[in-house]
């Protein structure tokens, strides 16, 4: 997944918990976070030399995460929640174009009633706003 992809999140669609990284460290960075360390606990330590964290991020992000978040153990959440979401706007705009059920749930690996349900989620989204 590259930047541009990153851009087209929904971050207030995501878990609070993302959320709150990404308000930290940014969007790309919390992103790569979640695609090394998704769905473990990552201990920030106070210190930035004492982490492999300083491997991943650049010193500017690790500074903020360790400001916010030393001596705590993040839950990092999985990166499948910036996936999943990517996803079902992709679902959205080509049943937008014509395509039926079947041939998404063909498409994604998911069931007829998972297309349907993300459908849905597009309409209620539309009617949300107006």
């Amino acid at each position: 997944m590259d930047i541009n992809d990153l851009k087209q999140v929904d971050i207030s669609q995501l878990p609070h918990s993302l959320q709150r990284l990404i308000d930290c460290i940014g969007v790309e960075h919390a992103y790569h976070l979640t695609c090394l360390y998704g769905g473990r606990p990552k201990y920030i330590p106070k210190h930035p030399q004492r982490t492999a964290l300083a491997k991943h991020l650049p010193r500017e992000a690790l500074e903020r995460l360790i400001e916010r978040f030393a001596g705590l153990a993040l839950e990092i959440p999985k990166a499948d929640h910036f996936c999943r979401q990517l996803r079902n706007r992709q679902i959205q705009e080509e049943s937008s174009k014509g395509s039926s059920r079947s041939e998404l749930a063909d498409k994604y690996g998911l069931s007829l009633r998972q297309i349907g349900n993300i459908r849905r989620q597009e309409a209620g989204a539309s009617a949300d706003c107006t």
